[in-house]
């Protein structure tokens, strides 16, 4: 696999002005990336390339979702647990509502090379949920049960897989450092760090291209970073807004990077000196994503 450093040319901004845009991801059978709004309660769809956006509200906050063999329903990582939801009736149909401390809701997920949905929880608040880390990373099984992958946690982020399923990456960016981990049926074992991030460029979200190579949101930073699988900087794609929350890669080729970004915990001077935060921001690279993965209903 190349770990060269990689090209990303900015080439559209949406200005959907998000409060906390999140959870991207390529829609490929409808040719459209999706996303979240997770304060502001909405699903975007943006087609492409005609860039035609719809946008619906939402009766939970949505903290990540992942696809599904129907077209109509993702299964949904809402603030309190997940849930079938039907893209165009709006049902919700719940599959597994966690028993968990207050303060706490689910946060980023992504779907692993096997077809299962994976999410992590956020403590919002330290002192109702017991502690700052008091969040797990949990797998939806088929069966509708949770496995607990990781505990200890305060915001769960970053999570991606290798391309060949078996190493995932992970980090609590409340302590700032990513993780590699062995993973598999039984669970993700083995955890290494492969990079630390300065507190005021944490990771939050994180993909992975068919090279391998880390595509990894940093939130206070202005910037997606690339790293090769050890860590190594190779890359820095700057974004015009400071809170960078998630990459995807997208496109027929998929060679497009979507980038979501937020306005959360701004006031009124900060977000006029950060106009374009909340925005989603395009850009065609040299690099190639993975095609995305679907769970089975």
């Amino acid at each position: 696999m190349s770990q060269t450093a990689p090209i990303a040319r900015l080439i559209a901004t949406i200005p959907v002005g998000d409060h906390l845009g999140e959870g991207v991801a390529w829609d490929d059978r409808a040719g459209a990336f999706r996303w979240t709004d997770i304060e502001g309660k909405r699903l975007h769809r943006l087609d492409w390339p005609s860039q035609t956006l719809t946008t619906v509200a939402l009766p939970h906050r949505l903290g990540s979702f992942a696809l599904t063999d129907a077209d109509d329903t993702i299964i949904a990582a809402f603030e309190q647990g997940f849930a079938r939801y039907n893209l165009v009736s709006g049902a919700v149909d719940w599959i597994n509502r966690p028993l968990r401390p207050a303060g706490v809701r689910l946060n980023d997920g992504d779907t692993d090379r096997a077809g299962r949905f994976v999410a992590g929880e956020m403590v919002e608040d330290a002192a109702a949920a017991g502690g700052a880390h008091a969040g797990n990373l949990c797998r939806l099984e088929a069966d509708g049960q949770l496995t607990i992958l990781l505990n200890g946690i305060g915001i769960s982020n970053a999570l991606c897989w290798s391309p060949d399923g078996a190493t995932m990456y992970h980090t609590d960016s409340r302590r700032a450092i990513v993780h590699a981990y062995d993973y598999g049926p039984q669970g993700a074992s083995g955890a290494r760090p492969i990079l630390t991030c300065p507190p005021d460029s944490v990771a939050d979200g994180a993909t992975v291209d068919a090279a391998g190579r880390l595509w990894i949101a940093r939130w206070g930073g202005s910037a997606v970073s690339v790293h090769k699988p050890d860590g190594t900087l190779l890359a820095t794609v700057p974004v015009p807004a400071a809170q960078v929350t998630c990459p995807a890669f997208g496109g027929a080729a998929l060679d497009m990077l979507a980038v979501t970004t937020a306005w959360l915990g701004k006031d009124a001077a900060a977000r006029s000196a950060d106009p374009q935060a909340g925005h989603l921001f395009l850009y065609q690279t040299d690099a190639t994503g993975m095609a995305p993965a679907r769970v089975a209903l």
